[in-house]
């Protein structure tokens, strides 16, 4: 588990600073973001997963500590590794949609791989399936959907339609934007198959990944008409 969060947080950093000179940013800035987002992102995470199951930990309060035995909230540490990078990106003045179309593949990217740990920790797992590549893990008594694979999969897809975009984009947080509609869709999809770690907010159909995929959807929709708008008028203006 910490193995595979370790890989995908490296190639995300790798492949962020590879392209950092083409988007004006110094490596050097952006490395030293990328390590604070990161750090508060796994502390974020952490802390949010324990706080949403912690009948799980009540009875060993220390064992919240045991990172390594798998359990993060993706989106409690990605709220956080986001606030961290605007902070540090106002700091130090860089323009916050440049960077931000950087981050946007290297997240996707990351988040796949590292997606892969949940897999071999047997967290996040789906709902039962008898579908043929349904996976018995320890302690089940029925194959469910592996949809830390799922994730892995629809990560990866995402991670190569903004490469391929990234020299096709119109204006300046494209990608940004379209990352959080693309990764905000995969979770609202893959939280359907989902069972390890949700809890059912209506009707037994929708829980709060969902609500959380929703708001993320809609933040980057919202994010993507506000940019091309202002894109437009730009143009129009100095046309």
């Amino acid at each position: 588990y910490g193995f595979m969060w370790v890989v995908g947080i490296w190639l995300a950093v790798w492949w962020g600073l590879r392209r950092a000179p083409r988007y004006g940013v110094a490596p050097d800035d952006a490395l030293d973001i990328a390590f604070w987002s990161v750090l508060t992102g796994i502390v974020g995470g952490r802390v949010a997963f324990v706080l949403t199951n912690w009948s799980q930990y009540a009875p060993d309060p220390l064992s919240a500590f045991r990172v390594w035995e798998g359990g993060m909230s993706y989106f409690g540490g990605f709220g956080l590794a986001i606030a961290t990078a605007i902070y540090l990106i106002r700091a130090r003045r860089i323009p916050i949609w440049q960077l931000g179309d950087l981050a946007a593949p290297s997240l996707a990217l990351g988040y796949g791989i590292a997606r892969i740990g949940c897999f071999a920790a047997g967290c996040c797992y789906g709902a039962p399936t008898d579908l043929p590549w349904g996976v018995l893990f320890p302690g089940h008594d029925h194959a469910v959907h592996p949809t830390q694979l799922y994730a892995t999969g629809m990560n990866l897809l995402i991670f190569a339609g903004l490469t391929w975009l990234e020299p096709r984009k119109r204006f300046q947080g494209q990608l940004f934007a379209l990352f959080l509609v693309l990764h905000g869709l995969y979770r609202f999809i893959n939280e359907f198959f989902r069972a390890g770690a949700t809890s059912a907010l209506m009707l037994g159909a929708f829980t709060y990944g969902h609500l959380v995929a929703a708001v993320v959807m809609a933040v980057g929709g919202v994010l993507y008409w506000v940019l091309a708008r202002r894109h437009t008028r730009t143009h129009a203006t100095n046309v």
